[in-house]
């Protein structure tokens, strides 16, 4: 299953950057594309008024040499000599045709070797001067082919039966080198270049998220010794430019994640240990009183004293067996027996118990309490023992002529009563703090200590079912360990 919604995802994303890629091309396609349009156009734009004006100048000129004729200050063969002349002179040379016709399209004139009547195309433009009437004589008419390339223009000359034409065909050949050397070339460079730095900047916001899956399936594998590269978990790394913090946070979560995993790893690997001494141990004494005592090694009248024995070996498996039991269900508290009681008479309880503990290496105890009823809500046998498990905490830490002070303040504005329990013991690392609250923990596994590391997790567990928390810090006064927990408010009277 994982390996197929992986494959999905990869699809995904592989889709995904296609998509883009390809979205990227088409859009750069239309935007150059358009642009050759705009070339054209401008291109086509200029040869239409090109023929314009050049059929204008005609129709201007031969209206001024037919004006001249008529007056008898030209004869018909010096006005033919004129026009031919005007025709083929470098003034308009530049321009593909120019025909001087009759009203009904017959040629009489021509810059190129043309004679009879217009083809149909010249034919047509010239019925489209003559169809405006009368009135728009000597105004320019101009039409164009389907490709636009071709632009005629038509005039009939006023008080003439001269009609002139003219036709060019427009070369796009220098628009399309300008288009290609100033637009196409470095849309292409940029498109090329936009495509790459997409595809590397996609690759390296992709390479982190496949790091981190790769670190999560060995941690799955259970190879806990697996960590999220460095290079993705610091701000200051030049990584940061492209991974988001997001992503940076992510990759914290799953070191801290997986180190968790690896700790609790280790401390079911001690505990496993632990529990098999601590059962093992009573055992094998068990079993070395009964086979004794069933061979006649042990005489009848020693069995008194050796079943003693044997029973407070059974009695120490039952405590391991009751202490685990325990600490899976404190978290939940029965709703019957919660009530209402007094933190002061519970600290006084607490400390008078522990007497003789606190005697025995001289440590003194003192309870710093406000003033007046210091009323608390919760199961009250557990409340207590958190105390009771603290303070023993505490008193096995604290060396001899050593203190432990109480204290607690009021929070009304979250209605729960703050309890700091303090010790002038050596304290506790800084970065194993947050770890002294799992099951099964031990400061320092090498060195045999009393009890199986479930008192602060029993605590903690407890506090969590009332809704309130436990902190551990540094005593500011005492320079040991500072327990900070809270105390729930009795609830409002209504």
């Amino acid at each position: 299953m994982i390996d197929k919604n992986r494959s999905v995802n990869t699809s995904f994303g592989l889709f995904l950057t296609s998509f883009l890629i390809i979205g990227t091309v088409m859009i750069f396609a239309v935007l150059v594309f358009l642009s050759y349009q705009n070339n054209i156009t401008k291109v086509q734009n200029e040869n239409i008024l090109f023929t314009d004006k050049v059929c204008g100048a005609v129709g201007s000129d031969i209206s001024a040499y037919d004006y001249t004729r008529t007056n008898g200050e030209l004869t018909d063969e010096s006005f033919d000599l004129l026009v031919k002349f005007m025709l083929k002179s470098s003034k308009y040379k530049d321009v593909d045709w120019i025909f001087v016709t009759d009203q009904e399209g017959n040629i009489l004139y021509s810059n190129v070797e043309a004679e009879g009547i217009l083809d149909s195309d010249f034919l047509a433009c010239l019925e489209n001067a003559a169809a405006k009437g009368p009135e728009h004589e000597g105004t320019v008419s101009t039409v164009v082919s389907e490709d636009r390339l071709v632009s005629s223009s038509a005039v009939l000359i006023p008080d003439t039966d001269y009609c002139v034409i003219v036709s060019n065909v427009a070369d796009p050949s220098a628009a399309i080198e300008e288009f290609k050397t100033l637009t196409l070339l470095p849309a292409a460079v940029a498109l090329l270049a936009a495509i790459a730095l997409f595809v590397g900047f996609t690759q390296l916001m992709i390479r982190p998220m496949r790091d981190i899956t790769k670190v999560l399936d060995r941690a799955g594998e259970g190879d806990f010794s697996a960590r999220v590269d460095k290079r993705y978990t610091n701000y200051d790394d030049m990584n940061s430019i492209v991974i988001s913090a997001d992503l940076q946070d992510m990759a914290r979560n799953v070191n801290d994640m997986i180190e968790k995993l690896e700790n609790q790893e280790n401390d079911r690997n001690i505990f496993i240990s632990s529990v098999a001494h601590d059962i093992r141990t009573p055992l094998t004494s068990i079993n070395g009183f009964i086979t004794a005592m069933m061979d006649g090694t042990i005489p009848s009248d020693q069995y008194e004293k050796y079943m003693t024995l044997i029973k407070q070996e059974v009695d120490r498996i039952r405590k391991l067996i009751v202490s685990m039991t325990e600490a899976s269900s404190l978290s939940h508290i029965d709703p019957e027996l919660m009530e209402s009681f007094d933190l002061r008479d519970v600290v006084t309880d607490v400390i008078q118990n522990l007497e003789p503990q606190l005697h025995e290496k001289n440590i003194t105890a003192t309870a710093v309490l406000p003033e007046g009823d210091l009323m608390v809500y919760g199961e009250a046998q557990q409340l207590c023992r958190v105390i009771v498990n603290i303070i023993s905490n505490a008193i096995k830490f604290t060396p001899v002529d050593g203190q432990i002070r109480v204290s607690a303040s009021r929070n009304d504005k979250d209605r729960k009563m703050m309890i700091s329990i303090e010790d002038s013991g050596p304290g506790v690392e800084k970065e194993k703090r947050s770890r002294v609250f799992e099951s099964f923990y031990k400061t320092d596994p090498s060195r045999k200590q009393e009890g199986f590391g479930l008192g602060l997790y029993i605590c903690k567990q407890i506090l969590q079912g009332h809704g309130q928390t436990i902190v551990l810090g540094e005593s500011a006064d005492l320079g040991g360990a500072d327990f900070v927990f809270s105390f729930p408010y009795p609830p409002e009277q209504e």
